[in-house]
């Protein structure tokens, strides 16, 4: 049996940002990242999964990416391990969760998961911070035999802006969600 994979097909960082761009904090170029993002449509990145063997997939929302990593991980009995060195991030989503410009729903999905997630001492609150950024209109999270993952990140980079492998599903190891 093969290792699954995961791949992320947006970057992450839009409730920190629709915070941001209330207080006006964010560069023009930022906005233009953010809204675009927002309204790429995830049906592009479902239609290259076609022919793939996918044994889960969901779309990173409200949650974040903490939560929904958490609900699949602990739906399989699995521990998904998240490199956060590997997670895309929105431009200057990092920059505003290290100066504290994070959104409420952010702190309460922290709170509903912990006890499910691990992070390593080299993770940085700020990247915790957007790891659990509820998100609008997030990409999808996908799961997949370690041998197909290679080919269909290739074929989404030919048709979503955004994909990246960012971890992979062991077994359970104590926790559901490991960030490395």
């Amino acid at each position: 049996m093969y290792k699954r994979q995961l791949i992320l097909t947006k970057a992450l960082g839009t409730g920190i940002l629709n915070t941001a761009i209330k207080a006006d904090l964010l560069e023009a170029e930022t906005v233009k990242a953010l809204i675009a993002s927002m309204a790429e449509l995830n049906k592009y990145a479902a239609v290259a999964m076609e022919g793939f063997d996918i044994s889960s997939c969901t779309d990173v929302t409200g949650f974040g990416l903490m939560g929904h990593a958490n609900e699949m991980a602990t739906a399989s009995g699995r521990t998904v391990v998240i490199d956060s060195a590997r997670v895309p991030l929105l431009p200057q989503a990092y920059e505003m969760a290290e100066m504290g410009i994070v959104p409420k729903g952010a702190y309460n999905n922290r709170n509903w998961v912990s006890c499910g997630v691990s992070f390593a001492d080299n993770v940085s609150l700020a990247m915790s911070d957007v790891m659990f950024d509820p998100q609008t209109s997030g990409g999808l999270l996908i799961a997949l035999p370690e041998a197909q993952a290679e080919k269909l990140l290739a074929v989404l980079k030919d048709s979503v802006p955004v994909a990246e492998i960012i971890g992979y599903v062991e077994s359970f190891s104590g926790h559901a969600v490991r960030v490395i």
